[in-house]
């Protein structure tokens, strides 16, 4: 009996516990991250810095680019008239400018992925920073990104995307 009265009160006592945990109110907010990275200075600023730091690379393997085009152009324009010792050494001409471009643009894809993440990161903690703030001052038990297609249906009063585009220095356009 005495065993008895024990889980009773344990369970008792389990279920008064919980009442308060039941009675706090879980607030969530939401962002769209894409209008963040759209509609945040910082963001404008990055994609105009990589722009300017690499036209003139994106200039140079459209050179190359474009000798490549006009040394084949001429090897098939001239291939019939060559002797199989010329033909089989500009087709290895050809090979190596081939190597050649594939390597460079390879090489300036992996610098401009490198410069982007150096100049992404600042901005991005600037904004994980801001959502803190956002979900403090809202009193927000977290605050959520749903990608497409995941929330079916949401208030549109738990967003605050606008919030935290004008706390980075933006201006939140109308929302679509």
């Amino acid at each position: 009996m005495k065993r008895i009265v024990s889980f009773v009160f344990a369970g008792v006592m389990a279920a008064v516990a919980a009442v308060p945990a039941q009675a706090q109110q879980l607030k969530i907010g939401y962002v769209n991250s894409q209008r963040i990275l759209a509609q945040t200075p910082a963001f404008a600023d990055v994609r105009a810095t990589l722009e300017r730091e690499f036209t003139p690379l994106r200039a140079e393997i459209d050179s190359l680019e474009a000798r490549l085009g006009r040394a084949d152009e001429e090897f098939r324009a001239q291939a019939g008239t060559l002797t199989e010792a010329a033909r089989t050494q500009r087709q290895q001409a050809l090979q190596q400018q081939l190597a050649q471009y594939q390597q460079r643009g390879q090489a300036i894809q992996q610098q401009l992925q490198q410069r982007e993440q150096q100049l992404v990161a600042p901005v991005m903690e600037r904004i994980r920073g801001i959502m803190e703030e956002v979900r403090r001052a809202g009193n927000y038990s977290f605050i959520m990104d749903p990608p497409e297609g995941l929330v079916v249906a949401v208030d549109p009063a738990l967003d605050v995307t606008d919030d935290v585009i004008r706390r980075l220095g933006g201006t939140p356009a109308a929302n679509p």
